[in-house]
């Protein structure tokens, strides 16, 4: 059974393999664990959320809140990963399903309102169709030669 939860020190260093498993930008592993290892400190600006299976780490997602502490608040789903095991089982449409529900709880509980979700992808990504399906994400814009090409900004929106 798929367990989604929040992410715990010991957790970095699963999901810095799965990250150099699968983006070309982090395939060092100490620059992985440096990587998620920073961002992990920034709680709560900064999520990571973990599905595990029998024990095993299959995925994470890392969400960020942008620009602030604001009334009406803007996330960003920064990063998600499956393990290569894992992958075309359904644990990214679960990890974004539950964890967004978790995000959305720790926005209300200190008094905010989401307002949208802002997601940066490859134009080639195929997860693109998993952002509309999960959270209603459209294209807005793309920025050509960003990061490995072409960058597409989805955003969904809550107001």
């Amino acid at each position: 059974m798929l367990i989604i939860k929040n992410a715990e020190k010991e957790n970095l260093k699963d999901i810095a393999k799965i990250s150099s498993e699968n983006f070309s930008g982090l395939k060092n592993i100490k620059d992985a664990e440096q990587w998620i290892g920073c961002n992990f400190l920034a709680f709560p600006r900064i999520q990571y959320f973990i599905a595990e299976e029998n024990g095993k780490i299959a995925g994470y997602i890392e969400w960020i809140e942008k620009g602030g502490f604001r009334e009406n608040s803007v996330w960003e789903l920064e990063q998600i990963s499956v393990a290569k095991d894992f992958q075309g089982q359904g644990v990214g449409t679960q990890l974004i399903n539950k964890s967004f529900l978790e995000v959305k709880k720790y926005t209300e509980k200190r008094g905010a309102k989401l307002k949208a979700i802002e997601i940066t992808t490859g134009t080639d990504n195929n997860a693109q169709s998993l952002y509309k399906k999960t959270l209603g994400a459209e294209s807005e814009c793309v920025i050509k030669n960003l990061f490995r090409g072409d960058e597409i900004i989805m955003i969904a929106r809550f107001e």
